[in-house]
């Protein structure tokens, strides 16, 4: 049994590459994206993982005689695999894996994100091959496939994607083919529609620099006052960045709303303390770098000044994989309850996005698409959201 790395410009054309050296009988442990050099610069392209047996090693096992029988080590939960073809070499493949990965690591590392997805692929591979149906075959079509790969959507995502048209039937009309497969990503998003503004009087917005939380928080302003009727003071704690006080005080006199600002976390108390009459209190933040851990504990204080106070983070929705992780990583310090998704206009890697909303299973409220106030502003929809991935050009999304 041997392991090996095929990469290409598509899971297509490295999969090709996996058939053409291991044979029809491979087995797929996992798929990726990753960058790689080219004319043009650094270009995304993706990388498959397979076991298979080298020719020698078939040969020498067919003149070898057969082992004695072993009792079964098979697991309660685990899928029966016959003894020869694709299931057979689904079974070599596992006990390979085990013997890289000792089972205590698996169970200590299994709620990080990359490891579950990548766990997840490998399970959904073995089943596959233990109902004989061997290396995935693409059930998608070539359009499709295509337009998922340059959205960047996670090579996994788009192997259940696979799934999901094989078990319809495999030949969908391309309508109906976005169809099930925006309704199949919209389920595993996690969207609240919104926030429940009378049991979250108060809410402090974070993030890093840069994602729009100043503006957001004016959309959101804008929102309660001209939508909802409501009473609203804004409160900034930014007393780093020039201008952000001036920015927040210029949409508080426009919607007549309390404004002020509080240094301090005992401040914000005491500012809290005189807005009593007022609906909802929004709070404003200074970006906060997530490499910053003493500014991000600096926020910390801020969130526990207030008893009641909910906290929302901002992530642009340009981000990149690893932004995004390093993001959600440093403000898991703070009890985040929101997220507020910005600059979905600007966001032309909708499968990236998508896989990263996913993986870290954020709660979507609330999406920004542009720069005017109080407009360009929605709350959360998964289908809206899954749906970008398969449209052919960027979709505006409309307030809801």
């Amino acid at each position: 049994m041997i392991v090996r790395s095929y990469s290409g410009r598509s899971v297509a054309e490295a999969l090709e590459k996996v058939r053409k050296d291991l044979g029809p009988q491979a087995l797929i442990i996992e798929t990726r994206t990753c960058k790689e050099a080219g004319l043009f610069g650094r270009q995304t392209g993706y990388e498959v993982v397979a076991a298979g047996e080298a020719e020698g090693e078939t040969n020498a096992a067919a003149r070898s005689a057969a082992p004695a029988p072993v009792p079964s080590q098979r697991r309660p939960g685990q899928l029966p695999l016959p003894r020869s073809g694709p299931a057979h070499e689904a079974s070599q493949a596992r006990q390979l894996l085990s013997a890289m990965v000792p089972e205590q690591t698996v169970e200590e590392l299994n709620h990080r994100g990359d490891l579950s997805l990548e766990i997840a692929s490998i399970r959904r591979q073995l089943a596959r091959l233990a109902c004989g149906h061997g290396v995935p075959t693409d059930h998608l079509g070539a359009t499709t496939s295509q337009l998922l790969e340059e959205r960047e959507l996670p090579a996994e995502i788009i192997a259940e994607c696979d799934e999901v048209i094989a078990k319809a039937g495999g030949r969908v009309p391309e309508a109906r083919r976005s169809e099930l497969l925006s309704r199949y990503l919209a389920k595993h998003l996690r969207t609240t529609a919104g926030i429940d503004w009378q049991q979250n009087r108060m809410l402090i917005v974070c993030g890093p620099t840069g994602v729009g939380k100043t503006t957001t928080i004016a959309k959101l302003a804008g929102d309660l006052v001209l939508r909802h009727g409501r009473r609203v003071g804004l409160v900034t704690i930014d007393t780093y960045r020039v201008g952000a006080a001036d920015q927040l005080q210029a949409y508080a006199d426009l919607l007549d709303m309390p404004f002020a600002v509080a240094r301090t976390p005992a401040e914000l108390g005491q500012v809290v303390a005189t807005m009593t009459d007022c609906d909802n209190i929004l709070v404003d933040t200074a970006g906060r770098s997530p490499a910053d851990g003493t500014r991000v504990h600096e926020l910390k204080g801020f969130c526990r000044a207030v008893p009641g106070m909910s906290v929302a983070l901002t992530i642009a929705a340009t981000a990149g994989r690893a932004e995004f992780a390093a993001v959600v990583e440093r403000f898991s310090l703070l009890p985040v309850e929101h997220c507020l998704l910005t600059k979905l206009d600007e966001c032309e890697a909708s499968g990236r996005l998508y896989g990263c909303l996913r993986r870290h299973g954020l709660n979507i409220a609330y999406c920004t698409h542009g720069q005017e106030v109080p407009d360009d502003f929605c709350t959360a929809d998964a289908m809206s959201i899954a749906s970008r991935i398969l449209a052919p050009s960027p979709q505006r999304m409309s307030a809801v």
